[in-house]
C-alpha cells in the first residue's frame, strides 16, 4: 500500500494511501449506507451500484494518476476506509489543482476530513511544487464550505447555476489557496 501521509488525530491514525481494488467493499458500502446524503452535493454516488461499479472507479482513478491527470486517495481512519479526496483538473504546466472529497457519514463532524485536506496541501505545496489549489463547494455544502475556510482558502466567488445535477443547477463557492513560497 502506498501511503500519501499518515498522522494521529484525535487519538486516532489517519492515512491517505493510493486506492487499491482491497479498498473498494469497504467503499462501496459506506456509499451504499450513506447514498442519499452523498447524491445531494456528489451525483457520482448514484452510480455506483454494485461493487464492480467501485472497482471500475478505482482502476480508473489509478489510471488517471498515472497520467498526472488526478492524484486521488483513500481516507483510512485506524485502517478502515472512511472516504477520499483527491486532486483533479491538474495543470502542470500552470502548478494547479482542484480538491475534492467526501467522507462516511460515521466519520462526519469529527475534524477528519479538515485534516486530511490540510495534508493534502502540504504535500501538494511542498513535495508537488504547486502554486494554486482551488475547491468548489456546493453553496448549500455548508460542511464543505466550512473546510475550505477552516485551512484559510480565500473566498472567490459564489458561481450562480455553475453545475446542473439531478435535473436543476446549482450554485457552487469557490475558493482558492495559494502557495506564497512557489514564487
Amino acid at each position: 500500500m502506498f501511503t500519501i501521509a499518515k498522522f494521529l488525530f484525535a487519538g486516532q491514525e489517519i492515512e491517505l494511501v493510493l486506492p487499491e481494488i482491497k479498498h473498494a467493499q469497504a467503499l462501496y458500502e459506506i456509499i451504499v449506507h450513506d447514498r442519499v446524503e452523498l447524491a445531494r452535493f456528489l451525483p457520482w454516488a448514484d452510480k455506483i451500484n454494485v461493487v464492480e461499479d467501485e472497482i471500475d472507479f478505482i482502476k480508473q482513478m489509478r489510471r488517471e494518476t498515472a497520467e498526472y491527470k488526478k492524484l486521488a486517495l483513500v481516507v483510512l481512519v485506524n485502517g478502515d476506509a472512511a472516504g477520499m479526496l483527491d486532486l483533479h483538473n491538474i495543470k502542470l504546466k500552470n502548478q494547479s489543482a482542484e480538491i475534492g472529497y467526501w467522507l462516511g457519514q460515521a466519520y462526519q463532524k469529527k475534524g477528519i476530513m479538515t485534516q486530511a485536506v490540510k495534508k493534502l496541501v502540504e504535500v501538494s505545496f511542498n513535495q508537488l511544487g504547486l502554486h494554486r489549489l482551488s475547491l468548489l463547494a456546493d453553496h448549500e455544502n455548508r460542511a464543505s464550505c466550512a473546510i475550505a475556510e477552516r485551512l484559510n482558502f480565500a473566498h472567490i466567488a459564489l458561481l450562480p447555476d455553475e453545475v446542473k445535477y439531478h435535473g436543476e443547477f446549482r450554485d457552487m463557492e469557490l475558493y482558492t489557496l495559494i502557495n506564497k513560497n512557489s514564487l
